[in-house]
């Protein structure tokens, strides 16, 4: 077990070139989901939106042709 600072954490100049990978690995992992995340908050509030417009457009607000 590498060694420990006083705060809990290991020391980094104990890290492998391994560590160092499964690190950035792991931070790239996070970034993809937030990013996927974003986007499909974005695109849901998009079909949210666009649910709201065509059942308003459906529901009455459009103009009356008079019947013969």
């Amino acid at each position: 077990m590498p060694p420990m600072l006083d705060d809990g954490a290991a020391d980094r100049k104990y890290w492998t070139d391994y560590d160092h990978f499964m690190i950035e690995r792991e931070a790239r992992a996070r970034r993809r989901a937030y990013a996927y995340a974003l986007l499909r908050s974005g695109w849901q509030a998009a079909c949210r939106a666009a649910s709201r417009w065509v059942n308003a457009a459906s529901s009455g607000w459009k103009p009356v042709r008079p019947r013969a």
